[in-house]
């Protein structure tokens, strides 16, 4: 029997919100949920960092970014070296025969050893199809990105594959954000076709001043959030249709991708994988994009996967607790490849073929940096029924129940009737801590105290953020 390939299709910054399959795309993604309907989305997996760079050094080596050294997208901040004895999917699948090949968007620290990477296209300009949603880097690279992996699985041998598709759609939606900046005052959107998307039941939190240092001040350590101070629910709003519509141009290059592999004659011999690095904030607790927090539209990404060997009923699973962590063991378990040793993942392959989930007790997540120009160390511990997240700074703690409050808008980390829950998941961040080889709690924090000095509240926040006065 031959190896079955493998196509993965990484989307940057995609939220669940807006895929169809997960029951609240409204349209926005008709071929990831083709994708979904062959197989199965998992409803509850988590990225282990909520940063592009870090995120994909831990899928890659299938390792917590604490063990990758890549704890920032660059910088101010050194990420590194990434230790020697670490595998990654490209190597390892190299080494069993499989031809492992790369297109689009890198953001590589190392972790794509083992695979042809083939060079993102110029940043060609062209002009956008809508004054709305004004288009950047991100999504011109995409089309050439497109139309280089069509044209290799067109041309596709006999060999397993293991092809990388990794989108930029829809981080376009952080270059929006600057074209909508009102640091100096109030901005308008321009108007946008339709009737706007409504603002989610958790747009404003009860808890804001309850949250810690870090949280609270996320405006005063990142730039995009800093850029909505003069926002109102109409510019929001106008975010979320923006977001939509990014997201769309990423469904097409998935719909591309698709039909090229479908027309090679390769679509029933191949695992495909639609998943994020992260998802997005998705206007949630009146936030944008993503950075120190770890509120689930965040944390929780798409997880989708269809294809030989995968007979479990589609639709949205929820029953296992999932990581990325899990992609590398999975990938194994479904194309009969070795498992490397140290991986800290799950391998759902029996799951997926209607066998019992492994049940865990928890998935963690990390936050050290952006850019460097603060160290605010924190940790989110997963467990079936809550959310327990430390932030060194200031000793600060949130309790989620993630059943009851679903949208994380109370905090129960000081509630006297949750301190046995509270203990208990202060003992599972321990053990964590201490089974992974993480050095959390002596981890340093350096914040300049110009970035603590307002009152709570994005809007609160006026002038420039910590990366921008690096700068000037």
């Amino acid at each position: 029997m031959r190896h079955p390939n493998v196509l993965l299709i990484i989307c940057d910054h995609l939220s669940t919100r807006v895929v169809g399959a997960y029951g609240e795309g409204e349209g926005c993604t008709p071929n990831i949920d083709r994708v979904a309907a062959n197989g199965v989305s998992f409803g509850r997996v988590y990225t282990t960092y909520p940063l592009c760079m870090p995120a994909r050094a831990s899928f890659w080596t299938g390792r917590y970014p604490h063990q990758t050294l890549v704890e920032s997208n660059g910088g101010k901040y050194t990420n590194g070296p990434l230790p020697e004895d670490l595998t990654t999917v490209g190597e390892h699948f190299k080494s069993v025969g499989y031809r492992c090949v790369h297109f689009g968007k890198a953001h590589d620290f190392g972790t794509l050893k083992g695979f042809e990477v083939f060079p993102v296209g110029e940043e060609l300009s062209v002009p956008s199809p809508h004054e709305a949603w004004p288009e950047n880097y991100d999504t011109w690279q995409d089309n050439d990105t497109l139309a280089k992996c069509e044209q290799w699985l067109a041309a596709a041998t006999d060999e397993p594959f293991v092809c990388v598709a990794d989108i930029n759609n829809p981080h376009n939606i952080c270059g929006w954000v600057g074209a909508n900046n009102s640091m100096e005052g109030p901005v308008t959107a321009v108007p946008v076709p339709g009737v706007l998307p409504e603002l989610p039941d958790n747009f404003t939190s009860d808890d804001l001043a309850e949250l810690p240092l870090p949280v609270r001040y996320i405006c005063c350590t990142h730039n995009r959030q800093a850029q909505t101070q003069h926002w109102d629910e109409t510019n929001y709003r106008h975010y979320i249709a923006a977001f939509r519509h990014y997201t769309q141009l990423a469904d097409d290059g998935v719909g591309r991708l698709l039909r090229a592999l479908e027309g090679a004659g390769k679509l029933d011999n191949t695992i495909v994988v639609v998943m994020a690095d992260h998802g997005d904030s998705q206007t949630s607790h009146g936030l944008v994009t993503k950075q120190v927090h770890f509120y689930d539209e965040v944390v929780r990404v798409p997880f989708i996967i269809a294809g030989p060997g995968i007979t479990r009923n589609s639709g949205v699973c929820h029953e296992p607790l999932g990581s990325l962590l899990d992609l590398f063991p999975t990938l194994c378990g479904l194309t009969g490849v070795r498992l490397p040793t140290g991986l800290m993942g799950v391998d759902w392959s029996q799951f997926l073929g209607g066998g019992e989930a492994e049940i865990r007790s928890c998935v963690a997540a990390e936050w050290l940096t952006e850019w460097g120009h603060e160290l605010s160390p924190g940790r989110m511990i997963r467990s079936e029924r809550y959310k327990y997240i430390r932030y060194l700074e200031g000793d600060g703690e949130i309790l989620y129940d993630m059943i009851n409050d679903p949208g994380e808008k109370q905090n129960l980390a000081g509630e006297q009737s949750f301190s046995q829950v509270l203990q208990e998941h202060r003992e599972m961040l321990a053990r964590h801590v201490e089974e992974s080889g993480d050095n959390f709690f002596s981890r340093e924090v350096v914040v300049d105290e110009r970035w603590r000095s307002h009152e709570p509240g994005w809007q609160c926040h006026r002038g420039i953020a910590a990366p921008m006065a690096q700068k000037s």
